[in-house]
């Protein structure tokens, strides 16, 4: 009966956590969506005026005929353009964060109807009476130290699934950023020999090239850095008061969105700042992944002490 017991309330709390685990990351997605779609949305508003400007500098009026005269119209045009570049990266970027989320909201919706979850409460509420009914007519000091361990046992599994899955999120984030840098890599050589070394052409249009592709993995590495950041919350929530895990500043860059990385890589100095952002963001990562790896041996040598002590008062 205490066998049974034991192995009931273990399975009903760890579907407990993860139906709390998904509602809690379904309210925080539907959040964040909310406000990425009001983000995108200024976004494509700005976008839309800056290609306005652009516009009506290129049709013919008498004031454009002076300023180009003048020598104004070229320099203007310029500063237009490179505006209007700008605003396009940030909305693209915009978008595809809405996308995400979208996705994310919509994935974490289809698992919050999981057909274990829709009496879950009940189940769990018919549990606790039989274990107090149980507890009373079966009260010593040993069965409450097992029982004791029984609970210690389901919080420390769920503590180290947690530590696992956030750890597995972490070793993407690492993989997506080094893609990235490694682009950046490219297209920082390419504009070293382009701005240094009168490259040409052909250097020129192979650099442009490397920074377009390094768009697209800069955006999967921010993915990936939310979805790592997503489990560290999920680890801190199962963690108790004596097991933290620390975040440092990895996660600024979800408000600094690398705004210029893309707008401005005529100039060499931009791609190794973009360059040297990155390289931080993933030493960070690092840190906290051995962070979570020395979390994961504690928990794992608790588990064996539970493990230990149980077999000890069973066999006495």
């Amino acid at each position: 009966m205490k066998e049974t017991m034991q192995e009931r309330q273990m399975a009903l709390t760890l579907l407990k956590n993860e139906s709390n685990r998904i509602s809690r990351r379904l309210t925080d997605a539907e959040q964040r969506l909310r406000k990425a779609t009001t983000e995108r949305n200024r976004l494509e508003q700005q976008l839309t005026k800056e290609q306005r400007d652009v516009m009506r500098l290129g049709k013919f009026s008498f004031l454009n005929k002076l300023k180009e005269l003048m020598g104004s119209l070229d320099q203007q045009m310029e500063k237009e353009i490179a505006e209007a570049a700008a605003a396009e990266v940030s909305f693209n970027e915009a978008q595809k964060h809405v996308d995400d989320l979208t996705e994310e909201v919509a994935l974490l919706k289809e698992a919050s109807l999981n057909p274990d979850y829709v009496h879950l409460q009940e189940d769990w509420d018919e549990f606790l009476q039989e274990k107090e009914l149980w507890i009373r007519q079966n009260d010593s000091a040993s069965q409450a130290t097992l029982q004791k361990i029984a609970d210690d046992r389901v919080r420390v599994r769920a503590m180290i699934r947690e530590v696992k899955e956030a750890r597995e999120a972490g070793e993407k984030a690492v993989r997506a950023l080094d893609k990235a840098i490694d682009k950046l890599n490219n297209a920082e050589g390419l504009s070293m020999w382009d701005t240094f070394l009168g490259g040409g052409l052909l250097v020129s249009a192979l650099k442009y090239s490397e920074v377009n592709s390094s768009d697209d993995l800069v955006h999967q590495a921010q993915r990936a850095l939310r979805h790592y950041e997503t489990e560290l919350s999920d680890v801190q929530e199962a963690a108790t008061a004596s097991f933290q895990v620390n975040k440092n500043d990895i996660f600024t860059f979800t408000d600094l969105f690398f705004d210029n990385i893309f707008s401005d890589f005529a100039v060499h100095s931009r791609i190794s700042e973009g360059k040297s952002k990155l390289n931080g963001v993933l030493q960070d990562v690092r840190h906290t992944q051995a962070q979570l790896n020395r979390k994961l041996e504690e928990a794992e040598a608790e588990l064996d002490s539970l493990n230990a002590e149980e077999k000890s008062i069973l066999l006495s």
